[in-house]
């Protein structure tokens, strides 16, 4: 398939020159289970739709099982706290 206004005719804008690399890493980071149930999110069980913050990748999730929707947003690092004892 050929975009009739690209500036070279026999470009091709879509199928594995562009598309595939972003479907696999979109597959890879996808979540597998919800953060509420643990059941699993992909496939019938449930939905996640990628999208950009800048340069933030947000998975917005939706669990068949329990219901539970909201933003699931991989992160580099963590700083937490422990209570003395």
């Amino acid at each position: 398939m050929s975009d009739p206004g690209a500036s070279d005719p026999g470009a091709r804008v879509s199928g594995a020159h562009w598309w595939d690399p972003d479907r696999a890493n979109h597959l890879a980071a996808r979540p597998r289970f919800c953060p509420n149930c643990g059941d699993a999110v992909t496939g019938a069980e449930g939905i996640s739709v990628e999208y950009w913050e800048a340069d933030r990748k947000v998975f917005h999730t939706w669990c068949n099982t329990c219901g539970w929707a909201g933003d699931i947003v991989r992160i580099q690092r963590m700083v937490g706290h422990e209570p003395e004892d």
